[in-house]
């Protein structure tokens, strides 16, 4: 899906959001290198008053103002700046127009991703957060600050979230107006620069409308004294998922930090999403990295978790330090052939359940080191707070994209419980999530491609043998270069005349690759809706997909006993309706046959295709049979 609105926005006002990385530095309590600009380093003491806005948009145009934020390490420095005016963009608050005076620190980039949150005002004051610039901007740079006072305002701002969990209320006669948000660059680690554009293309949707992705490849470093300590102009990385191989980590400043442990920062929303539970970490950065569109912070977070980010709005996401959010353990084993099997953890946020995926399939590249094809047999189980049920799904796939159909069949699969409007039944908190792959780097796929008869005969009233062949990948061929399976059909009596004897995958069109959209049951089929999360993981269990080596054998008569056949004429087809009118025969006499129905399973094989082939069962009782079509195969 492409978002056109959201690229423009991209275009005309670039947030400066949190830059990324998780780089690791060698100690990031060391001095401070020294920094090539004009900027006044700042002491841990030093405590900014807010500057509300009743007062702040009395300021005369051109009045000089500080931005508070750190450049190189965890020292912060202040930048000068200038107010220009009061802008309103319909937010629903008003935002300061100001532009960057210091030239040193423009040459080395200007207004970069990362500083957004940076407290900006006169000196010694806080009037607001550094929030948005201007794309490809040339000196003086120009930006907008959010007011702290709708940042402040956000602090107490009660979310969806929040009014989903209290009882249903009345609906409120006041709507708060919205804005689109721009996307929002995010540092995840695991992912290598050339694997973000497929990343990338996976992850679009109206669930990440606000997330665009930068790799990185790095270590955390030791964490330093004092680390649940913030003040006005910290750096800060905000997590969503953090682990082995996958840490996707969104970095920004901080605004204010109140005496209750509360702070807000950005001045911005992160995604978005209201409520919300993230890990937050103190960060270090390293240097400004300059581009014509838009620089950023080379920034690394460390040490354990600080805090936990509440609320993620408008003006500002608010955060609380000394409270550290529960998160979803996530675990991946891996084994290619009878190698050892390896095991990666991670853990992810709650509401940040789009990034298991993610996990899942960075972790499977960090592992495999290739973009080989492969065969993949995976097993995913979700367990849940709500319930002692698990859930379990069994897949297969022979992909050229194994990372691609890893993403799209976990993602699928957790949508159906962590998808507000997906799952209407109950409420499903994951309580873990465990992952299980398994790979064979031949390619166990066949395609249906003829059925052999046991014998020229086929009689009513027995049994028959017969054989499938099927034509595997060229890959797994050990001898023979087809591959057989016997199945033996008890044909009853009454059955004979012409039939059809069809055989048919579970993918019969000869896709192979199984696809991440399961096809929904007709309408007339349709279960209950179910009303328990428990009913939901039944319902699901019923519907999963079928195992991908399953073959259908299907013999379907051609004619029913009434005798009636494609030969039969007009006037012989009245003759016999009216001989049974009058006999009243019709009823007890006319027996319709079912179609008799066998299932085999290739084990191991992805198989695709369908054959048919029309043949004549004998009867039993008759002395003298016509003879068999010639074989009419079909296959498709």
């Amino acid at each position: 899906m492409k978002h056109f609105l959201t690229f423009l926005c991209v275009m005309v006002l670039l947030p400066f959001y949190f830059g990324c990385g998780d780089s690791s530095v060698d100690n990031p309590v060391a001095p401070e290198p020294a920094v090539d600009i004009t900027a006044a380093p700042l002491g841990n003491d030093v405590v900014f008053e807010n500057m509300y806005a009743s007062e702040a948009t009395r300021l005369a145009d051109k009045t000089p103002v500080q931005i508070v934020t750190v450049l190189e390490g965890t020292g912060r420095v202040t930048l000068n700046a200038r107010f220009r005016g009061v802008r309103d963009l319909g937010y629903g608050f008003p935002l300061y127009e100001c532009e960057l005076l210091d030239e040193a620190a423009e040459a080395m980039g200007g207004i970069a991703k990362g500083m957004s949150g940076s407290p900006v005002g006169p000196p010694g004051r806080i009037m607001g957060a550094l929030a948005y610039g201007e794309a490809f901007s040339k000196s003086p740079m120009r930006f907008l600050v959010t007011s702290i006072d709708a940042m402040e305002d956000a602090k107490s701002h009660q979310t969806f979230g929040d009014r989903r969990e209290a009882a249903p209320a009345a609906p409120s006669a006041n709507i708060n107006a919205v804005y689109t948000p721009v996307k929002t660059p995010v540092m995840i680690t695991g992912v290598l620069p050339h694997q973000l554009e497929k990343l990338n293309s996976l992850m679009k949707g109206a669930r990440l409308d606000f997330i665009e992705l930068f790799a990185d490849v790095g270590g955390a470093p030791a964490a330093p004294d004092n680390p649940t300590r913030l003040a006005a102009g910290d750096m800060i990385g905000v997590a969503m998922a953090r682990g082995d191989v996958v840490n996707a980590i969104g970095f920004g400043t901080v605004t204010q930090v109140y005496d209750d442990g509360t702070f807000v920062a950005f001045g911005h929303p992160m995604k978005g999403v209201g409520k919300t539970s993230l890990p937050v970490y103190r960060a270090v950065v390293n240097g400004i990295v300059p581009l014509y569109e838009a620089s950023y912070k080379s920034a690394s977070a460390y040490g354990n978790p600080i805090g936990t980010i509440t609320k993620d709005l408008t003006p500002a996401i608010v955060g609380e330090l000394g409270v550290l959010p529960p998160m979803i353990p996530v675990k991946l084993t891996y084994q290619i052939q009878n190698d050892p099997v390896v095991e990666k953890n991670h853990e992810v946020a709650y509401g940040q359940e789009l990034f298991i995926p993610v996990v899942a399939a960075q972790s499977m590249n960090a592992i495999r080191q290739e973009k080989s094809p492969g065969t993949i047999d995976v097993s995913l189980s979700l367990s849940f707070k709500e319930t002692d049920r698990v859930y379990t799904e069994s897949l297969r796939d022979a992909s050229p994209n194994p990372t691609g159909y890893v993403f799209g069949r976990t993602d699928s699969i957790l949508y159906n419980f962590t998808d507000l409007f997906a799952n209407k039944a109950g409420k499903a908190t994951l309580a873990a999530v465990d992952i299980n792959i398994k790979e064979r780097p031949h390619l166990y796929i066949a395609e249906v491609h003829d059925v052999e008869m046991e014998t020229d005969t086929v009689i009513a009233g027995s049994q028959h043998t017969f054989t499938v062949v099927l034509l595997p990948h060229y890959s797994v061929i050990t001898g023979e270069r087809t591959l057989k399976k016997e199945v033996t059909l008890d044909i009853p009596e009454g059955f004979a005349g012409e039939a059809l004897l069809s055989i048919a995958s579970s993918d019969p069109f000869g896709l192979i690759t199984v696809g991440p959209f399961d096809t929904d049951p007709d309408e007339s089929e349709r279960e209950p809706q179910p009303q328990t999360l428990d009913q939901l993981i039944e319902q699901l269990e019923s519907v999963r997909p079928m195992d991908p080596g399953i073959i259908t054998i299907t013999l379907t008569p051609q004619e029913d006993s009434s005798g009636i056949t494609p030969e039969t004429s007009i006037s012989d087809l009245f003759d016999e309706l009216r001989e049974d009118f009058t006999q009243g025969e019709r009823e007890q006499d006319t027996v319709l046959l079912e179609p008799i129905v066998k299932q085999i399973v290739i084990d191991g094989f992805v198989v695709g295709g369908d054959y048919s082939k029309d043949i004549f069962i004998h009867d039993l009782f008759e002395g003298t049979e016509p003879e068999a079509p010639q074989d009419a195969g079909n296959q498709n």
